[in-house]
């Protein structure tokens, strides 16, 4: 298992040459915050794409009901449901990335004013990143068992991310 604690330094090649700050810049920490977001959001948006189109592949596939064969095969009825659950989860994360903003306006060095405070931020979006990227490329296989822990894992990390910025505007 990666050490969760350092981030890849791919993830984070990629959020610089993304334009992300590492909320260095006073001015830019609003730009970060929502660079980080929208392009996690996107993320989960393709993801639960390629999962609609698995779920429409498989109710296609789905033979209509005749006399031989009046019900349709409840295994893969209760497959297409479990595609739609994904989606409509990676659908309800979407949207609390796009929602509220996790950083006030204010200053960015009164909401979290320690150098270790900021580097935990860091640490935590490149996870974002890390498990969104996990999450689109399972998409194709959201019929395994495990896809559903790697949606409790990028929640866990939203969390982790929701409440470092709590603690840092309460401070």
């Amino acid at each position: 298992m990666p050490n969760d604690a350092a981030p890849k330094l791919e993830t984070l090649r990629r959020l610089n040459d993304a334009g992300y700050g590492f909320y260095r810049n006073p001015t830019r920490v609003r730009a970060d915050d929502l660079l980080v977001r929208a392009l996690a959001a996107d993320s989960l948006h393709r993801a639960e794409a390629a999962l609609l189109g698995a779920e429409q592949k498989l109710r296609r596939a789905i033979p209509e009901p005749s006399r031989e064969m009046p019900f349709s095969d409840p295994m893969l009825l209760a497959t297409a449901r479990g595609l739609r659950a994904f989606q409509e989860r990676i659908a309800a994360l979407e949207t609390r990335l796009r929602g509220a903003a996790a950083l006030p306006d204010r200053d960015f060095s009164s909401v979290i004013p320690s150098e270790s405070a900021r580097n935990k931020l860091v640490t935590i979006d490149a996870a974002l990143f890390d498990h969104v990227a996990i999450i689109e490329a399972g998409a194709a296989k959201a019929l395994e068992p495990i896809f559903s822990s790697l949606l409790d894992a990028f929640e866990q990390v939203l969390g982790d991310r929701a409440n470092l910025t709590a603690r840092g505007s309460a401070a």
